[in-house]
C-alpha cells in the first residue's frame, strides 16, 4: 500500500512557490475546463470551501504530486491527464478519442463519471 499524499499541503506549497492564481490556472489547464476557480483554491487553503474536493484533490495529486494511473486505453499517464480525458466532450475527430470517451464512461476504474450504455 502506498502512502497517502497530503494534497492540501502540496497545494499550499505550490501556491507559496508561485501564487494562487498561477496554481489555479495550471490546474484549470490540466483539467481541461474552468475548474477550479481562483476562489476555490483560496477557500480550500483557508479551510472554508463548502463543496466537494475530490476532483481538485485528483488534479493537485496529478499535477503537483506526480500520481500516475494505468489507463486501459493509453497505459500509464498522470492523473490530471486522465481527468482531462474524462471531461473532454465527445468528438469523432479520431478513433482514439471515441474509444477514450467510451472507456471513461464504460467502467474504467479511474473514471469519476457515471457509466453510460
Amino acid at each position: 500500500m502506498t502512502a497517502q499524499l497530503d494534497w492540501t499541503a502540496i497545494l499550499r506549497s505550490a501556491c507559496d512557490a508561485t501564487s494562487q492564481a498561477r496554481v489555479g490556472r495550471r490546474l484549470r489547464d490540466a483539467g481541461g475546463d474552468s475548474y477550479p476557480s481562483d476562489s476555490v483554491v483560496s477557500q480550500v487553503l483557508a479551510g472554508k470551501y463548502p463543496g466537494r474536493t475530490e476532483r481538485l484533490r485528483a488534479l493537485v495529486e496529478g499535477v503537483y504530486g506526480g500520481v500516475v494511473v494505468a489507463c486501459p486505453m493509453l497505459g500509464n499517464l498522470p492523473l490530471h491527464e486522465c481527468i482531462g480525458h474524462q471531461v473532454r466532450p465527445f468528438a469523432t475527430t479520431n478513433p482514439q478519442r471515441v474509444a477514450l470517451y467510451r472507456a471513461c464512461r464504460g467502467g474504467c476504474p479511474h473514471s469519476r463519471l457515471e457509466e453510460q450504455t
